[in-house]
């Protein structure tokens, strides 16, 4: 026997539901349409974000001050990339722990871009 798709008389919740349906129709169409809205936001911000990853480095103990005229800088190269799926709590090195989220764009050094590369986390 097939289902009944008429609600019985005895059936207050069936028919009060479907009041309550036709009554906020437009209201809840209407936040369907800003429920997207924000979500399309939400995506265009991350595709355009770049979140830089700087690994933790020890803070040197110096008991005297040397100064130096002409100091050089040395910069490690970075790479922009985005990982194919979310990593929680992953470890690199001693106490540097990186969360990264799918389709974030991340700049990190070239050294934790080549391991995760190697594992096949690095979307191309």
């Amino acid at each position: 026997m097939p289902a009944r798709n008429v609600a019985r008389p005895g059936d207050l919740t069936g028919r009060t539901k479907a009041a309550l349906a036709k009554e906020h129709a437009e209201e809840l169409a209407s936040r369907a349409n800003e429920i997207a809205l924000i979500n399309a936001a939400e995506a265009a911000e991350k595709a355009n974000t770049v979140v830089e990853v700087k690994p933790k480095t020890p803070e040197p103990v110096v008991d005297t001050v040397v100064e130096v005229a002409d100091a050089v800088e040395v910069e490690t190269p970075m790479r922009e990339f985005r990982v194919n799926t979310s990593l929680e709590n992953m470890t690199y090195g001693q106490g540097n722990h990186y969360d990264f989220e799918e389709g974030v764009r991340y700049k990190a050094p070239k050294a934790l871009y080549d391991h995760l590369d190697s594992l096949g986390y690095i979307w191309h």
